[in-house]
C-alpha cells in the first residue's frame, strides 16, 4: 500500500525518523530559545498550561511569522514532498504551532477535529506533527479515530480546555471507529487530514511531549471568512509546481 492509500483509508500517516537526530536537536533548541523569548512571541500568539505553578507554556502558534528557522523547516523537502504527494502542488503553508504537553502538568486534548477551528474550503488541509521527544502512552501521544475523516464535518462545542476550545459535541464520536494512539520515536512525523477526529490524554510522566506542527493546504483552498483568520491571508510557497 502507498502512503497515499494509506492516508486515505485512516485518515493519517506515521512517517518514523523523518528528521535525523541532529535535525531533531536543532528544532529543540529552537523551542528552548522561543521558551526563554527569543525572539519574543506577543502574548495573543501563546497560551499557558492552566494551573502550572511554576508557570509553563502549553502552545504557541505562528512562529514561522517571527523566526526563519521555523519558517525554513515548514519547507524541509523530506516533509514537504510527503506532504506535496498527499495535497498536490504549489503546496502552500497555513500555519505553525507548538503542543508542548509539560512533564506533569500537561493538559488534555479533547476529541476534535481541525477544520471547525478554520475558515477553509474545500477540506484540503494536513497538519504535520513533528516529535521533538519520543512520543508514548505515558506523556500523552496522540489518537485518532481511523477513517474518521470520511465523516464531514461533525458538530462542536465550547470544551473550556485553554488552546482547545472546541470539542466534539455531544454524541457525535462514533463508537465504532477504531481508536489508535501513536507512539513515535522523536524526529518521526505524524500526518493527518484535517477532518480526522483526534486527541490526547494528560501527560503525568516525568517526560516533556513536545510536539511541532505545520498546516498545509492544497492548491483548491479558498478562505470563507478573512475574519475569523487572525495570522492574515498569507500563505506561502513552500514547494513549488
Amino acid at each position: 500500500m502507498t502512503p497515499h492509500e494509506s492516508f486515505e483509508r485512516d485518515g493519517f500517516l506515521v512517517c518514523e525518523g523523518m528528521f535525523s537526530p541532529a535535525e531533531t536537536d536543532r528544532m529543540r533548541d529552537a523551542v528552548e530559545c522561543l521558551l526563554a523569548g527569543d525572539p519574543p512571541l506577543p502574548p495573543h500568539e501563546v497560551v499557558p498550561e492552566p494551573g502550572a505553578d511554576p508557570p509553563r507554556l502549553r502552545n504557541a502558534f505562528r512562529m514561522h511569522l517571527y523566526a526563519p528557522y521555523f519558517r525554513d523547516l515548514a519547507a524541509h523537502p523530506a516533509l514537504t514532498t510527503v506532504v506535496a504527494g498527499l495535497l498536490g502542488r504549489p503546496l502552500r503553508l497555513y500555519s505553525s504551532q507548538l503542543f508542548l504537553k509539560p512533564a506533569r502538568v500537561g493538559s488534555e486534548v479533547p476529541w476534535h477535529q481541525d477544520l471547525p477551528y478554520w475558515a477553509f474550503a474545500p477540506a484540503e488541509l494536513v497538519s504535520a506533527w513533528i516529535a521533538i521527544d519520543d512520543t508514548h502512552l505515558g506523556n500523552g501521544c496522540v489518537r485518532f479515530l481511523r477513517g474518521s475523516h470520511r465523516l464531514g464535518v461533525l458538530p462542536h462545542e465550547a470544551s473550556g480546555v485553554a488552546g482547545n476550545s472546541l470539542r466534539l459535541a455531544g454524541e457525535a464520536c462514533p463508537a465504532d471507529l477504531a481508536e489508535v494512539a501513536i507512539e513515535v520515536p522523536r524526529g518521526s512525523c505524524v500526518i493527518h487530514h484535517c477532518l480526522t477526529v483526534h486527541r490526547s490524554e494528560p501527560n503525568a510522566s516525568p517526560h516533556p511531549r513536545r510536539g511541532l506542527i505545520y498546516v498545509y493546504m492544497s492548491p483548491a483552498v479558498r478562505v470563507t471568512d478573512a475574519s475569523r483568520l487572525r495570522g492574515g491571508t498569507d500563505f506561502p510557497v513552500v514547494a513549488g509546481a
